[in-house]
């Protein structure tokens, strides 16, 4: 069983994100990855409704290399993805993790006051 959770802090003027997979089976799983990516960050405004547009999202104008991959975490331990954001306004934030895998669907929310 698979288990996410997202931490932020704030750092040097950016907010750091850490999207965190634990693995809480007996067995190890195997994330599978269409490229490059392996986390992606979106940040709403705390009160933003459901179809809102992310203002701050981690791989916004970025490629990323087009190649299988993999990760594997071992029963038991945890793996932990990580983004940032660059100076952002202060205010009250929805931040949005999730994992880019195709196999499985881990994502995990956290309010933020920058």
């Amino acid at each position: 069983m698979l288990e996410s959770s997202l931490h932020s802090r704030q750092r040097d003027g950016a907010l750091a994100f850490e999207l965190t997979v634990e693995n809480r089976g007996d067995e190890p799983v195997e994330l599978s990855f269409t490229d490059g990516q392996r986390v992606r960050v979106s940040v709403y405004p705390a009160d933003a409704d459901d179809d809102a547009s992310p203002l701050w999202r981690s791989d916004a104008d970025q490629m990323f290399a087009q190649v299988l991959g993999s990760e594997t975490i071992p029963a038991g331990e945890s793996v932990t993805f990580d983004a940032a954001w660059q100076s952002p306004e202060a205010g009250e934030y929805l931040a949005v993790g999730e994992v880019t895998c195709q196999n499985r669907e881990l994502d995990a929310e956290e309010t933020v006051l920058v």
